[in-house]
């Protein structure tokens, strides 16, 4: 992956379990973020990225040229660090990206959807309230109702938690636990602890977009098989 002449991911080649959490981890600058958004197509959006190589989704090549870059973000969505609702209502934020889609939408949808965010309890009596009248934990858990409510087969979140404080963290963990029992969630976080607390399998990835190591959670955490990896685990990684 390069963006113009600098490269920012180098052959990472890697699995990702269905149904499972897969968190990115490594310190600033190490391609996380760069290397979710090549799972979706999002670097597309940006003039001077480039890839080479394949991802494969389903047996498919996602960066065939067949493939619908628009249709792809239906089956592979995204959340980012900071919520992003839209200045509509609860209820159109939800069925927002049904009705773009021409697809049909009614309450029962929008519920499901709040539900599964676990949301609904707390806005059933406001949908035609702003979404951004919504806290900020509460303003994600939408962007993450409005991820599913298009039935996606997995979700990537960048950072979800990040701006969050430690009672809305704690809802978002405990929704992504909940998500990998219908989706495959792919998260990067910085935040070590989160890591090991919620994801299943963990990717290292160090300075120049390298991964260098990955393997169930448990196992990068506690006896991993990279020195560099212990070292950034332990702190003294520079």
């Amino acid at each position: 992956m390069w963006y113009g002449d600098d490269r920012a991911l180098h052959d990472v080649d890697m699995d990702i379990p269905e149904h499972r959490v897969t968190a990115i981890i490594g310190p600033s600058g190490c391609g996380k973020s760069t290397f979710l958004r090549c799972l979706n197509r999002m670097n597309d959006m940006v003039e001077s990225a480039r890839i080479e190589g394949a991802v494969r989704f389903d047996g498919t090549d996602i960066y065939d040229d067949a493939v619908d870059p628009i249709a792809l973000r239906r089956q592979i969505g995204m959340v980012f660090q900071h919520p992003n609702p839209f200045p509509k209502s609860i209820y159109d934020n939800v069925a927002y990206g049904l009705r773009v889609q021409d697809e049909p939408v009614d309450d029962d949808v929008v519920e499901t959807a709040l539900r599964r965010a676990a949301l609904w309890e707390e806005v059933e009596g406001q949908l035609d309230t702003s979404a951004l009248e919504l806290s900020g934990g509460q303003q994600q858990r939408l962007c993450i109702a409005r991820a599913i409510a298009v039935d996606p087969d997995v979700i990537l979140m960048d950072e979800p938690a990040s701006a969050l404080d430690p009672v809305a963290t704690a809802k978002i963990e405990d929704l992504i636990e909940e998500l990998a029992e219908e989706y495959t969630v792919v998260i990067v976080t910085h935040n070590m602890q989160q890591a090991a607390r919620i994801s299943d399998i963990t990717a290292v990835f160090l300075t120049g977009g390298n991964l260098v190591e990955i393997d169930r959670t448990e196992t990068v955490f506690k006896n991993p098989a990279h020195e560099r990896v212990e070292e950034y685990i332990t702190g003294q990684f520079g």
